[in-house]
């Protein structure tokens, strides 16, 4: 039974993304795929972010809460693979580890004769890190790479980690949509209203603009960016009907408690746009707004279809396979 543990060197790395990217990628009609968490302590429930990102039964993996002991894990892990599936089925269980213990990781791997796939997001600690794991290690995978820094990645970092053989998996560059925040996040994190549309209130936002002093022609700029949240004071129907006027405003903030008036809420009904009522100034709401990314999950559909489509493009999910099909020890 192939067991694959997913590390990362640091907090935000990306490794609940990669767990699902993997596991998704890796189910197929002919594999069943279970998922586990390893990460809570007893009784937690470490895989909210999993759960709402595959469900409960999504592609028949079922996903399993596990606890900080490796051995309790190994036997949570045994149970996932015994769950009934079609005869014949290869069966794979991909567990989300601990951030940076590599040793829990390790005996995590060593407990059900797993490998390991190690994430991380900066250079510095990943020849260290992925020398913890030894023959265990599956690969590295690079993740959430600045566009300014993808020509050291590739000219530098990954021929090093190479010529200590360490197997690099690929790299995947930042994303916004991976990084976006639901329109229902930005009311919590605002104390805000959502007036209009809840219904879509759980759609992301991968940009906001400004609706202020727009010297281009009010489409334009609201066009200019994919899947906008647009911040404008609430009495100024002229600049909300301009963002209505395009297909990428998703989501309307509108500020100084000042609600729209009707004919704005008639177009943005029609167009199914959300809008949410907050007291701030637009200067203040938007400065609030800094300090939201760091409540951003990836807990969305949206965003797994997105890392697939980044990991199928750019890694090694061949040699992965590879390695899980060979027994690790003989």
């Amino acid at each position: 039974m192939p067991t694959l543990i997913v590390a990362a060197t640091s907090p935000g790395a990306g490794k609940t993304a990669l767990t699902a990217a993997v596991a998704d990628h890796l189910a197929s009609e002919e594999r069943t795929v279970a998922v586990a968490s390893a990460w809570a302590t007893s009784g937690g429930t470490p895989d909210t972010d999993l759960r709402a990102t595959l469900g409960d039964t999504a592609a028949n993996r079922p996903l399993g809460v596990a606890t900080d002991s490796p051995a309790t894990v190994a036997s949570r892990v045994k149970e996932l693979a015994s769950l009934a599936s079609p005869a014949g089925q290869t069966k794979i269980v991909v567990i989300e580890g601990k951030t940076g213990d590599h040793a829990a990781n390790l005996a995590l791997a060593e407990e059900t004769d797993g490998l390991v796939l190690l994430v991380a997001q900066t250079a510095d600690d990943i020849l260290p890190s992925a020398n913890s794991y030894g023959s265990r290690l599956a690969g590295v995978i690079i993740n959430s790479v600045p566009r300014y820094r993808t020509h050291d990645v590739e000219t530098r970092i990954i021929p090093d980690l190479e010529l200590a053989n360490i197997r690099v998996l690929g790299w995947l560059p930042e994303d916004r949509r991976l990084l976006a925040p639901t329109l229902r996040l930005v009311a919590e994190h605002l104390s805000a209203e959502i007036i209009l549309n809840e219904q879509e209130a759980d759609r992301l936002i991968d940009n906001f603009l400004i609706g202020g002093l727009v010297l281009d022609w009010g489409p334009f700029y609201f066009g200019s960016q994919e899947n906008v949240g647009v911040v404008v004071r609430g009495d100024r129907p002229d600049i909300q009907l301009a963002a209505l006027q395009t297909d990428t405003v998703r989501a309307m903030v509108l500020t100084k408690g000042a609600r729209p008036v009707e004919y704005v809420i008639y177009e943005a009904t029609q167009r199914g746009v959300p809008m949410v009522l907050t007291d701030g100034s637009t200067e203040e709401t938007t400065a609030r707004l800094e300090g939201l990314q760091a409540k951003v999950r990836f807990d969305h559909p949206e965003k797994l279809a997105r890392i697939r489509e980044l990991a199928d493009e750019r890694l090694d999910l061949d040699a992965l396979e590879a390695a899980l099909s060979q027994p690790v020890t003989r």
